[in-house]
């Protein structure tokens, strides 16, 4: 850490101690080595001046950097207070979430798999047809969080062989309240066929401007949010375990669109 604060800021620290360095060699020479024509008073006296105004700057130089921590302190408090959290939940629902209550504004990202999925059944058939989905909404002050964009590792099996896959998806805006829904359904799988997740990265950015980072293994059980840094570096906001719970909506189903 501080070998690459000073490697970052080499050039301000060599200007500092040449700075400070030369000051008693300048003093010296100016007021001990020779005196300027028409300059009076004794050197005692311009020492002593030199010395209350040598505080002075430093007292200046103390009130700026408080204030400027101050400010840095304000500003990180005010990105902490507009920090957006997002909420990751495995979701089992009918196509195209038919009989499934949620905002107007949710949607569905439609992928290559899941519309080879919707194309083999007829719409009438979509609330007997189930599918799984990864469901995403983002909670906090904000209204917004922007440059969403997800990838997700996944495994299933096809034509009996085990296939690793990686999806990828820009989701762009995501809006309070609203529930993003991402199938889990890659070409060539079947419905209602079992997909295991092994990891999900979701990356997004806050109303100030804060990059964050969600990252979800699932094979080892853990969930992280990182701050990312300007320099690429990832601060840890918080990370626990994830313990495996079943659980349904009961107020998210319509049944008298899927009674027969």
């Amino acid at each position: 850490m501080i070998w690459r604060m000073i490697k970052k800021n080499w050039r301000k620290i060599i200007t500092a101690i040449t700075v400070v360095s030369g000051i008693p060699i300048g003093i010296n020479y100016l007021l001990l080595s020779w005196r300027a024509p028409g300059l009076k008073g004794e050197v005692g006296d311009w020492l002593g001046f030199f010395a209350n105004f040598l505080g002075l700057i430093g007292a200046v130089l103390i009130a700026l950097y408080q204030l400027n921590k101050q400010k840095l302190n304000e500003q990180e408090k005010d990105v902490e207070n507009n920090r957006s959290y997002v909420d990751i939940q495995d979701f089992n629902a009918t196509l195209m979430l038919k009989g499934v209550i949620t905002h107007e504004n949710s949607r569905i990202i439609k992928t290559d798999g899941y519309n080879e999925l919707l194309r083999r059944f007829n719409t009438k058939d979509y609330g007997k047809v189930r599918a799984g989905y990864l469901k995403i909404a983002h909670y906090g002050n904000p209204e917004l969080i922007f440059d969403c964009s997800i990838s997700l590792d996944i495994s299933f099996t096809k034509k009996k062989e085990l296939v690793n896959e990686n999806l990828k998806v820009n989701i762009g805006v995501i809006e309070k309240n609203v529930e993003i829904f991402i199938p889990l359904t890659p070409e060539g799988s079947d419905s209602g066929q079992e997909i295991d997740l092994q990891t999900v990265t979701l990356n997004y950015s806050t109303i100030k401007g804060e990059k964050l980072q969600i990252y979800r293994d699932y094979i080892n059980r853990k969930e992280t949010l990182y701050s990312l840094t300007n320099d690429s570096e990832k601060k840890i906001v918080f990370k626990y375990d994830m313990k495996q719970i079943g659980w349904v909506y009961p107020n998210k189903i319509d049944h008298s669109i899927l009674a027969p």
